[in-house]
Formats: C-alpha cells, structure tokens, sequence
C-alpha cells in the first residue's frame, strides 16, 4: 500500500469526524434554541400554590395572625388581587358563608402585608401576612361554635396572565370552643396546597387530611 494514499485516507477521515462533530453541536445548539424559543414564547404553564403556613390567635386580646405563602411554579407571572383572613358565619343570607375580617389590630399596621393587588413573578415565591381583629365573643358566637368549634379561613382573588378571575375561600384552622361556649385552643383544618387558579368555596370543616408537612403551624390561647 501506498504510505502516501495511507496518509491521507487517515487525514479525511480526521476531516470527516471534525465535520461530523460540528454538525452535531450545531444541531443541537439549533435543538435547545427552539426548545428555548417554545419554552419562553410559545409554551403556556400557568400555576399558583396557595399555602397556608401559619395561623396564630390571641385569643384574650381577639388578634387573629396568618401567614400565606404564593408560590408561582409556572412560566407566566399571576396577579393577587385581595387577600383577607375570614371567619365562617352568616352575614346578610340565609345560608352560612366566609366573612371578610377587616378590622385592623393597630392603626399602623394593614390587614395585608405586602398590600393586594400584587404580582408573583413567573418563578417566585411571595409571603403575605394577614393581621385582623377577631373578639373572642365573637368567634364564641360564630356559625359551629355551639357544636365545639368557631372555624377562620382565607379568602383569595387571583388573576391569571389569560385574565382569567378566580375566587378561593377554605378553612384554615378550628378554634375549638368547650360546652361553657369559651375558646380552648385551636387545630388545623388545611393540610395541603390549594390552586390559586380554581374556583373554590369550601366550608368547614376543612380537607379531613392526616397532618403532613403542608400542615401549618396554628395556635390559640385559652380564653380566660
């Protein structure tokens, strides 16, 4: 054989591997690029977990503390539009329903903290602390409170990039009264992450789930 012909079959085959190697790479630069394009322009996620972790009532002095974490695993931001703790009784109907607490524990401070409507950017994590006033001979004389227990929810109003609107109230915790119709103490009735985007007006008494990781922490003092 030909030393020379010997050389340069090798020299081509070289050539033809670094070909092939740059076509590949280019390939999948091209891949990840339009993978990249879908991802950001094209591909929709739009998903908002609402997670109650905290729940704290002062029982004595009627000051009702939460604690709720929005966490935006989607590619599209969401809007928080209201936020407010709520206690189920009945209002103005015939029927029982979640009522907006409003009244502040302190003139400086908002019963919202960041104040709504906000944005939880596509990614991201927002905590929001909820403070109200909560007289403890009113949550005694609330809707279930004859039956052993006053029972405080959340209700939240979100947005979704579409401008969709949805609505979510849901138990949070109990505040579990005695047969003297006075506060003992409290107990969790969430113990899961709720969608932001859905519909949702669930009564007491909560999920009925076993206590997990996704149960918050909730606390109250006797009434003395």
């Amino acid at each position: 054989m030909d030393p020379k012909s010997d050389e340069h079959t090798k020299v081509s085959a070289a050539w033809r591997a670094k070909l092939d190697l740059t076509a590949i790479v280019a390939l999948l630069a091209l891949t990840l690029s339009a993978v990249s394009f879908y991802v950001s322009y094209v591909y929709t996620k739009q998903q908002l977990d609402v997670t109650v972790t905290e729940v704290s009532y002062v029982t004595n002095r009627g000051e009702l503390y939460m604690t709720v974490a929005f966490s935006n695993a989607g590619n599209r931001d969401a809007a928080l539009l209201r936020v407010e703790p709520a206690l189920w009784g009945r209002g103005s109907g015939q029927n029982p329903e979640w009522l907006p607490l409003s009244d502040r524990v302190h003139p400086d401070i908002a019963v919202t903290s960041p104040k709504a409507p906000l944005v939880v950017k596509a990614g991201g994590v927002e905590l929001v602390t909820l403070s109200a006033m909560l007289p403890s001979t009113v949550a005694e004389q609330a809707e279930g409170a004859a039956r052993g227990g006053a029972y405080v929810g959340v209700r939240v109003a979100t947005m979704n990039s579409d401008g969709n609107l949805y609505l979510l109230q849901h138990s949070v915790a109990r505040l579990v009264v005695d047969r003297q119709g006075r506060i003992q103490g409290a107990e969790a009735t969430i113990h899961r992450s709720l969608s932001g985007f859905v519909d949702l007006a669930g009564g007491p008494p909560g999920d009925m789930l076993q206590s997990n990781k996704k149960t918050p922490f909730v606390w109250a003092d006797s009434q003395s």
